[in-house]
């Protein structure tokens, strides 16, 4: 799973910086219960460039705002937990054009599918993002989750404006009623939530 737009709420940029800030997207906990009570490892693949920046410490980000997000998933998900860890990119795209770890590319998500020795075609990538849903189509063909919070709330917009009923799954780009998906994210399916994917991923 992305992390800011998917679990807690965007701020925009340059993102959570402070752990107070830091509040979950309604459901978001549950979506991560629903996983664990089924024995499904949950991962977080998260950019982090405002640590890259300068603008806060990786160990802030690392013990305050991600222990805020521990606590919170599991008062809000009576238990809930980010089992398989948490993976960071804190550089930027100025610093470091090329880094291999940073959404869009698939670094984060190899590395998540090696540690616990899951086959792409198993594993699901919940974004709310085009780059989140690059990096799971460039690792070898993860399955593509688009929820409508965050940033995806404007493909939401555009389907409900459509009237396409969510889930739904865009095949090719006469789908997209944004023109934003690019190819090679096809097909990607949508939902309102993390908590409706994770109900219909499980199903």
């Amino acid at each position: 799973m992305d992390r800011d737009g998917v679990l807690n709420a965007d701020v925009g940029a340059p993102g959570v910086t402070r752990a107070r800030d830091l509040a979950l997207i309604p459901r978001a906990a549950l979506a991560v219960r629903l996983a664990n009570d089924r024995g499904v490892t949950v991962c977080v693949a998260t950019n982090q460039s405002a640590i890259g920046k300068g603008l806060v410490d990786e160990a802030y980000v690392t013990t305050e705002i991600h222990g805020e997000l521990a606590a919170a998933l599991a008062r809000e998900g009576d238990g809930a937990t980010i089992d398989g860890g948490i993976f960071m990119c804190a550089t930027t795209r100025e610093k470091e054009p090329d880094c291999e770890r940073r959404k869009p590319a698939p670094g984060m998500v190899l590395e998540a599918l090696a540690r616990f020795g899951v086959e792409a075609r198993r594993a699901v990538f919940i974004g709310d993002t085009m780059t989140d849903m690059q990096a799971a189509a460039r690792a070898g063909g993860v399955r593509r989750a688009l929820v409508c919070t965050g940033y995806g709330r404007v493909m939401g917009e555009a389907l409900k404006r459509a009237n396409v009923e969510l889930p739904t799954t865009l095949t090719s780009p006469t789908d997209d009623p944004t023109g934003t998906v690019p190819r090679e994210c096809f097909p990607v399916r949508v939902y309102e939530d993390a908590y409706q994917a994770m109900e219909d991923i499980l199903a």
